[in-house]
């Protein structure tokens, strides 16, 4: 069967395989995987994953972090997390002597949150074209979307030339990334791998790094009825989330621009929460005596996070004149997640030639051109692949909206296509045996 002849009857098969593909979507999200450090529930996920992938054909490989060699001793490994019960899952596709292709993704989802929802947020209900639910974005769709692809070529009995792989792990929300670092070294690797990572059809060559710390305030306490010298905890903190937003502008109109991101969306620093004084009692009648202030901080690939805290440092130091009753009330400041280190996918002629075959079944599947890569304005656990192992990764994912939000959705239009894409490109990357017209 000629090339065009292969594209047609994977248009055919994804088309008449539509509401099987939502059914698998709908199902991963209606299987609840929320992370909550140092725990998480993503085992009955990760059974489900590996059930299916080995029905669909694959060998599959399920295993526990704790199993993995050398894990522990790592330099990129996180302490302080529990993973019994929280296993990997990888299978594995076809295999001979073409290119390889590892797709990964993670299985865990931050939790619902106490905001309202329209739906339900492990309903996987289908309205007006999405998907609702919490990780339908971010990411089971895009984990779907890779198994409905292999699936569909393993249907059409395409005569794949390389080795296939769809990896689910635990643990990246969070700070986490210790499931990703342990596919690396349970010695899953590949010629290139793609992060179904939500990019809105987007191609995504690096991302952003990323981490939270936690400022502390301790003032002195009171109301002063006899003259005594009081300090706010709660001012200080106030003070502190004000020089912050100040560092953010500093940041963005000093830091030299990357070009994966140049007009797109800068490195933030954002306000998480803030709590001072006594929360168990309503009514607060003197000065708070402690104060908390938690926030994340952003920066492009090449920078770490005791860089991004030394800057802050400087800037703090240099501004404080403007903050009194920071002063009087400096903040001890630590990390509450591993730095998550922003990367960049290395270029060479491998990936040159993987990006173009990207682009050209991209253009052919969306019947538009596809935007040159750039950077993805999120951090991932993608720099375990590009800082920790031989396999170069690219972000791209399908469409939606609200990631870690109420009412998160998965655009159904977009992953139907996005099967397709991958499909594609499995053809073309990893090769066809016996195929005329191939690009290979």
């Amino acid at each position: 069967m000629e090339r065009d002849h292969w594209s047609e009857a994977i248009r055919e098969w994804v088309e008449a395989h539509r509401e099987e593909a939502v059914e698998l979507a709908a199902a991963l999200v209606q299987i609840p995987s929320v992370n909550h450090p140092p725990h998480g529930d993503e085992a009955d996920m990760q059974r489900f994953v590996a059930r299916w992938l080995q029905e669909t054909g694959a060998s599959v490989d399920l295993y526990l972090l704790d199993d993995v060699p050398n894990l522990k001793e790592h330099p990129a490994y996180m302490a302080g997390r529990v993973y019994r019960n929280r296993p990997n899952v990888a299978g594995s596709f076809w295999g001979g002597s073409g290119r390889s292709l590892l797709f990964s993704g993670h299985a865990d989802t931050v939790y619902e949150g106490h905001e309202a929802w329209k739906y339900p947020p492990f309903g996987g209900e289908v309205h007006d074209g999405y998907l609702y639910g919490r990780g339908a974005y971010d990411m089971k769709g895009g984990m779907a979307a890779a198994m409905m692809a292999v699936k569909c070529l393993h249907a059409l009995n395409a005569p794949i030339a390389g080795k296939v792989h769809i990896e689910s792990v635990v643990d990246e929300e969070h700070g986490g990334a210790n499931g990703s670092l342990a596919g690396r070294l349970r010695g899953l690797q590949a010629d290139m791998a793609i992060i179904p990572e939500p990019s809105n059809m987007r191609l995504y060559t690096a991302h952003l790094g990323g981490g939270i710390w936690k400022a502390t305030f301790e003032g002195k306490s009171g109301i002063g009825f006899s003259g005594e010298e009081l300090v706010s905890a709660l001012d200080a903190a106030v003070e502190f989330a004000a020089m912050l937003k100040a560092f953010r502008e500093y940041r963005w109109d000093t830091m030299i621009a990357h070009p994966l991101w140049e007009g797109k969306r800068k490195p933030e620093v954002t306000l998480l929460s803030l709590h001072s004084g006594d929360g168990s009692r309503e009514l607060q009648e003197k000065l708070p005596a402690t104060g908390e202030l938690n926030f994340w901080i952003e920066s492009y690939p090449g920078v770490s996070g005791e860089e991004v805290l030394d800057e802050l440092w400087a800037y703090f130091e240099a501004h404080l004149h403007h903050y009194p009753t920071l002063a009087q009330c400096r903040p001890q400041i630590k990390p509450l997640i591993r730095y998550l280190s922003g990367s960049e996918m290395r270029r060479d002629s491998g990936t040159d030639s993987f990006l173009r075959i990207v682009a050209s079944t991209g253009e052919r599947v969306l019947e538009a051109p596809i935007a040159s890569p750039e950077g993805a304005p999120f951090a991932c656990d993608g720099f375990m692949f590009n800082l920790y192992s031989s396999t170069p990764a690219i972000i791209l994912g399908p469409g939606g909206a609200n990631a870690h939000a109420a009412d998160e959705r998965l655009d159904l239009e977009s992953y139907h296509r996005l099967i397709l894409w991958y499909a594609e490109i499995i053809m073309d990357w990893c090769g066809m045996t016996h195929m005329k017209g191939g690009v290979g």
